[in-house]
């Protein structure tokens, strides 16, 4: 082989590695946002001022939030939001919430009886007492 490409043959084969460690590098595998503004999607409920405690689904390593139907004893709807600003992303916090559920075959099934799960695509959203 000739010098020249012999020196760009070494190049590309250092690079391409380092840029598959940059790029690696900037994947978060904690918890994940999903990126489901963007979809269009079949409004099931919209909820107006409803409060919710966000957790983590361990198994789908996603922040969840909980919310108790009102006028019910036991159910509840686990609504998976699409995004969730970093402050709001705290397992045990108070949210007081708007926004619309919609069916999300990615989901898991309910697990209990008088559960709903759901995606939430969030209007508002503040933490409350």
């Amino acid at each position: 082989m000739k010098p020249k490409k012999l020196k760009l043959l070494t190049v590309f084969l250092f690079l391409l590695p380092l840029c598959m460690v940059i790029l690696g590098a900037g994947c978060n595998d904690d918890v994940r946002d999903t990126a489901c503004i963007n979809q269009s999607y079949e409004i099931i409920e919209s909820l107006k001022d409803v409060i919710g405690i966000v957790g983590i689904d361990n198994s789908y390593n996603e922040f969840i939030i909980n919310i108790h139907k009102q006028g019910t004893i036991d159910e509840i709807i686990v609504a998976y939001p699409c995004e969730l600003s970093k402050e709001f992303k705290k397992a045990g916090i108070k949210v007081i919430l708007d926004g619309n559920l919609f069916v999300d075959a990615d989901l898991p099934e309910p697990s209990l009886g008088g559960q709903e799960i759901f995606r939430i695509d969030i209007q508002t959203i503040s933490i409350t007492n």
